[in-house]
């Protein structure tokens, strides 16, 4: 972190002050120069990634958006890559929760198998809730660089990773207190409120990959709250997927990646891949479920699935334990996980599948399965309880493997040989020394063309694709 980044706490408080009595602070009221010097404003222009926070969902109406945050830290100052988001949102002391992110090129592309970084009580934030995360403990944000911790997960094949965040043991270890809850969940925090973070117990997040410029990130800062108001009564609830983020139609977020088959929600996925899932269940009065008893079933009875799959709810060490589906029950859940919501009504859970043949990959994202197609139908609600909600099914496929196409050359006698192998149905262009040139067309994957040549020095070329293979032998 550079100079002018290590002013992030004071510039964030001069905002704060400076904005408090003139209107709400998630309004981008505020827009002025950057007080610190900026050498270059372009050098966090374009970064390289996308990290994107998918749960807890967050909108206008449930947490509080800071676009002054946003704006001074991208486009006065060149703090963070531009597009970074900053959310302020309350939790409930005492409850766990998911922190769901998707990790992406620029293009929208995921990144899959990449290291993420969770910076943890970022420096400078004056974080001073000792949260753990993936168990590890945060401590509170010191005055400079460091983070209160930093702990790293690996994105599955969306690019999607999960950090467990435990709420703090209690909130004036570190010089904070635990605040009542807000009047509704736009309201100022305590802290900028007071514009001082002993009135307060929060947390702030920041995922990282290649660095503050170089990504494009959602910051989050979690503010606990006295939840003795709040009832966790067991209630009915609607069922919905979070993670991956599935759509049946184009939208401004994306390009549609799923389908209605017979009401339920289909993709596909990768043979013998892991993936992240999420469910969120929301109370029909429209709060979370949250600290629910929760069931998520994989393989549901009756439905037909085949897929060989291992599933296990992520706990408190960032770790979720698969336990394999019993592929013999045709007329019983293959497979029952228990566990419980967190502070948002959210399950996170790993669904592995365990298959080594599959179909073949799809047309389109879109194309509907086909006939045999391996599946797993997997659903999740609150235990004993009447669940709204659509079933979601993943098709499992096999990429064809494209082997890569190899030319060779060799003489033997006045013979001359030409291979090409893994090219069926390409064409090249074989010219040797004293011969005229010709076209040859692969019907094989190993296809061999000989020519008898004449003594003397002799070069091959074969050509495709605006690439030449050359070799000179001497004939004798």
């Amino acid at each position: 972190m550079n100079l002018k980044t290590s002013k992030f706490t004071a510039f964030a408080s001069t905002v704060l002050l400076s904005i408090v009595g003139i209107g709400a602070i998630s309004a981008p009221a505020y827009a002025a120069d950057c007080p610190y010097p900026v050498e270059d404003q372009t050098t966090n222009d374009n970064p390289k990634n996308n990290i994107r926070l998918i749960s807890p969902s967050l909108t206008d109406d449930n947490s509080i958006r800071r676009y002054d945050f946003e704006s001074q830290f991208t486009n006065d100052c060149d703090w963070f890559g531009a597009g970074m988001r900053f959310n302020q949102v309350y939790v409930p002391f005492g409850l766990k929760t998911n922190l769901v992110f998707q990790a992406t090129t620029r293009a929208g592309v995921p990144l899959a198998n990449t290291k993420v970084t969770l910076r943890a009580n970022k420096g400078y934030s004056n974080s001073n809730a000792a949260v753990r995360v993936n168990g590890i403990k945060a401590r509170p944000a010191p005055s400079n660089a460091s983070d209160g911790a930093n702990v790293f997960a690996t994105t599955d094949v969306n690019g999607i990773v999960n950090f467990v965040v435990q709420s703090p043991d209690d909130c004036e270890a570190y010089g904070g207190v635990l605040p009542d809850a807000p009047a509704n969940p736009g309201a100022d925090t305590p802290n900028d409120k007071n514009a001082d973070p002993t009135t307060d117990c929060f947390s702030q997040f920041l995922p990282s990959i290649t660095g503050e410029k170089t990504d494009s990130a959602d910051f989050l800062e979690m503010h606990y709250f006295n939840p003795e108001a709040l009832d966790y009564t067991a209630a009915d609830s609607t069922i919905s997927l979070l993670a991956p983020t599935l759509r049946v139609e184009e939208t401004e977020a994306g390009k549609a990646n799923a389908m209605d088959v017979d009401g339920r929600l289909a993709t596909y996925a990768l043979v013998g891949s892991k993936q992240v899932i999420a469910f969120q269940a929301m109370q029909e009065s429209g709060g979370y479920a949250r600290n629910q008893p929760v069931t998520v079933r994989i393989n549901l009875a009756n439905s037909g699935s085949t897929a060989k799959t291992a599933a296990g709810i992520f706990a408190n060490t960032g770790l979720a334990t698969a336990t394999n589906a019993d592929a013999t029950k045709t007329t019983e859940d293959q497979l029952v996980l228990t566990g419980t919501t967190d502070a948002f009504g959210v399950v996170v859970f790993t669904l592995n599948n365990t298959d080594t043949t599959a179909g073949a990959k799809p047309a389109t994202p879109t194309s509907a399965p086909a006939a045999g197609s391996k599946y797993a139908r997997i659903f999740a609600g609150i235990t004993g309880k009447a669940n709204v909600g659509t079933e979601v099914e993943f098709h499992y496929y096999k990429p064809v493997v494209v082997l890569p196409i190899t030319v060779s050359a060799a003489a033997s006698g006045k013979k001359i040989s030409v291979t090409i192998k893994n090219a069926i149905g390409k064409k090249f262009t074989v010219t040797i020394t004293g011969l005229k040139k010709v076209t040859v067309k692969p019907t094989k994957a190993t296809q061999v063309y000989t020519y008898t040549v004449t003594k003397g020095s002799k070069t091959v070329s074969v050509s495709a694709d605006g690439k030449t293979l050359t070799k000179k032998f001497s004939i004798k």
